[in-house]
């Protein structure tokens, strides 16, 4: 294996995997990988929609706070 790198005998790209892994396992956990940071960005997409319900429901909490101070003199 040590020969075919040095004089590029070998067809598999080398620049992001790993020499320790076989191609089949490499490209296996590299999926993984990926929809692990699929799931995290999903993840994160919803804690975004629920701040922003959040902070709607509190903003319309304190817009009627503000009425009904107003109405009660």
């Amino acid at each position: 294996m040590a020969k075919d790198l040095v004089l590029g005998k070998t067809k598999r790209d080398w620049s992001c995997g790993s020499i320790i892994l076989p191609e089949k396992q490499e490209r296996r956990l590299l999926d993984k990988v990926d929809d692990l940071r699929f799931d995290v960005r999903h993840f994160g997409r919803g804690v975004a929609v629920g701040m922003l319900c959040l902070s709607g429901a509190v903003g319309l909490a304190a817009l009627a706070s503000v009425y009904r101070t107003s109405q009660g003199g």
